[in-house]
This record gives structure tokens, C-alpha cells and sequence, in this order.
């Protein structure tokens, strides 16, 4: 039983990571004559980059959920093995797409492209990127022992983060799930008060909060301020 939930968590996180939101259009794609693109958004009808944030949005709640899912699932070597699987899923999706967009010379700010096999390709960085972040930022220890020694992984993903900061599709809080992720893997360096709280070591010391009780809080400060040595003091009796 626990092996067949096992491969359809499995199967589930594979198929999250392979499907693309897809756009459908309800009219005929307008020539560059007949449009105009200001800040993605066509003259006169809703734009494919307008659609596609709207639909990206909902996709990411299904990709978080995924990872939750996960993070509660079985011991830590079933985790290791599920997540080692999909992060090598994730990563060939990542490098096809990079190819692809870059043969077809589509570069990162460049409008969301009308052309549905383009938008399959850009779709699917975005979503990766993004799914990784969910990945590394609630699992950090599992991920960081698999990813920290893939060099291919590491460009693929320094690559697929700038390709996604430059777009206009990550906005509010997948723009901060992207600024945790560079963090986390040294992409970006990492603010003075950045902490993970799924991190083993994060963990590790809210125990050691937690069994400190306010009482021996106190009693701490007390010794340390006892340790406090006080330097020659100037009194009214003092000859100079």
C-alpha cells in the first residue's frame, strides 16, 4: 500500500512538472499591422501575456500544493529518492526549453510570445524555475545535497532566474519566491537577516529556543552581566 501511494505521488509530481498552462485562444492571431503590444497588453483585446499570468497564477497554487504534499510524505530517504527523481525531471525540462528559446532567438524581456509552440517553451521556464523555488526553499537540506553538486543544474537554473526576472509574469509573490531561491543557492548573496526555516540547522535552533525557558533566560542575563568587568572609574576624590 505504501508503495503504490509512493508511485502515485510519483506520478503526480511528474505530471505537474511536465504540464504547461496552456492558452487558448478565442480569436485569430492579429498581424503586427493590424496590433500594437504596450507594456503586454494588445490594443483592443486581452493579450497572450495577460492570459498566461492569470493562468500561470492558479498553476502555481497546484505546484505549491505538490511540494507540501511531499514534505509530509514518508521518511527522509523516500523523500530523497522522490525529489531526486523529479529534480532530474525538472531539469531536463528546464535545458530543452533553453534550447529551444534560444534557437528560435527569443530573448529574456522579450514580449510573451503569440506563437503557441514558442509559449509551450517559455511556459515551461517559468514554471520550473518557479517549481524548483517551491522545492528548495521547503526542502533545503534534501535539495541542496543533490542540486549543490550538479554543475549543468546550476547554470540551467542561473540561466532559467534571470530569464524569469526579466519577464513581467513574476510579480509580487512569486518576484519574492525568486529572490528567496537566488539566495538560497547563492545565485544572489544572501541578505544579512535571510533565513531558511525548513533548514535542518533553522530547526535545530528553535529546539534549543524552546527548551530554554524564560526562567533560565533571566538567569543567563545575570551571569553575563556579572562577567561584565568595570574599567578605573573617575570619582570626586580622584587627584588628577
Amino acid at each position: 500500500m505504501e508503495k503504490l501511494c509512493y508511485c502515485c505521488l510519483l506520478f503526480w509530481f511528474i505530471f505537474v512538472s511536465l504540464l504547461t498552462v496552456q492558452i487558448k485562444s478565442d480569436s485569430p492571431p492579429m498581424s503586427d499591422e493590424k496590433s500594437k503590444i504596450q507594456d503586454g497588453k494588445l490594443e483592443g483585446k486581452i493579450s497572450a501575456e495577460e492570459k498566461y499570468k492569470k493562468l500561470f497564477q492558479e498553476h502555481r497554487g497546484t505546484q505549491l500544493n505538490a511540494v507540501k504534499t511531499i514534505t509530509s510524505f514518508g521518511s527522509y530517504e523516500q523523500k530523497y529518492k522522490l525529489v531526486e527523481i523529479m529534480l532530474k525531471q525538472l531539469f531536463a525540462v528546464l535545458n530543452e526549453a533553453k534550447t529551444n528559446v534560444t534557437e528560435w532567438k527569443f530573448l529574456p524581456g522579450d514580449p510573451f510570445p503569440e506563437n503557441e509552440t514558442m509559449q509551450h517553451a517559455v511556459s515551461k521556464i517559468f514554471e520550473n524555475t518557479a517549481l524548483f523555488g517551491d522545492l528548495v526553499l521547503r526542502m533545503p537540506d534534501i535539495v541542496h545535497e543533490l542540486y549543490d553538486r550538479q554543475r549543468e543544474w546550476q547554470m540551467a537554473l542561473t540561466w532559467g532566474t534571470g530569464f524569469c526576472n526579466e519577464s513581467r509574469i513574476f510579480e509580487g509573490a512569486n518576484s519574492k519566491l525568486l529572490n528567496l531561491m537566488a539566495q538560497e543557492v547563492n545565485i544572489l548573496p544572501k541578505d544579512d537577516n535571510f533565513i531558511n526555516p525548513y533548514s535542518a540547522e533553522s530547526q535545530r535552533e528553535k529546539e534549543m529556543m524552546m527548551e530554554l525557558n524564560e526562567a533560565e533566560i533571566k538567569k543567563l542575563k545575570k551571569k553575563e552581566k556579572k562577567k561584565i568587568k568595570r574599567g578605573p572609574r573617575l570619582s570626586s576624590h580622584t587627584e588628577l
